[in-house]
Formats: C-alpha cells, structure tokens, sequence
C-alpha cells in the first residue's frame, strides 16, 4: 500500500510552491520590468548626460551674453570685429594680401 502524505503537509508544500512561483515573478519584474533596476540605472546615466550638457549650454550662454555686453559697450571690441571681418582700415593705413604660397615640392629653377 502506498504511503500518502496528510492532507495538511500537501497543503503546505502547495501554498510554498505559489509562494516560490510568486517570489520569482517579483523579483524579476523588479528587475527587469518595464520600471524596474535595470531601467532606473539607465535613466541615472541619461540624467547625467543631460545635467553635464546643461552645464555645457550654461557655459556657452554666459560666454555669449559677454560678448554681447562687449560688442555694445566697448568700442575696441566692436572695431577688431569690423576691421577683422569687413577689412576696415584707419586712415593713413595699407593693408597688403599676399597671395597663396607655392607649392614647397615645385621643381626649382638652376
């Protein structure tokens, strides 16, 4: 005659299994879902991106609203940028261009 467990021990081993099967299920969709650990971690390094190109835009924003100030209170800065960029010259002044160099590799006249 076979031996059968009671009744309360086939419960107990039931309800584990469920609890087991339940755990399981959790943990990995803590990990692993759509809103779990692997998902938070990578939208820390996405905020840190972000936060260093913030950094970035903030920097080059204040370097441009100087340059702004500049170019409306000071006069020498307003004219490097005409002399620089339309060729202004002051009285009196010559400017020469000289053309491209040649070419070091030429073939040289004897």
């Amino acid at each position: 005659m076979w031996w059968r467990p009671p009744a309360r021990l086939l419960r107990q081993r039931v309800a584990l299994a469920i609890a087991t099967v339940a755990s399981t299920a959790l943990i990995t969709a803590v990990v692993f879902g759509s809103r779990g650990l692997f998902h938070l971690r990578t939208l820390t390094s996405e905020q840190d991106e972000l936060g260093r190109r913030i950094a970035l835009l903030l920097h080059e924003n204040e370097q441009l609203r100087n340059r702004i100030h500049r170019l409306r209170t000071d006069d020498r800065t307003l004219e490097r940028l005409a002399r620089g960029q339309l060729g202004f010259t002051r009285p009196g002044e010559v400017i020469y261009r000289f053309g491209a160099r040649p070419n070091s590799g030429a073939a040289t006249l004897p």
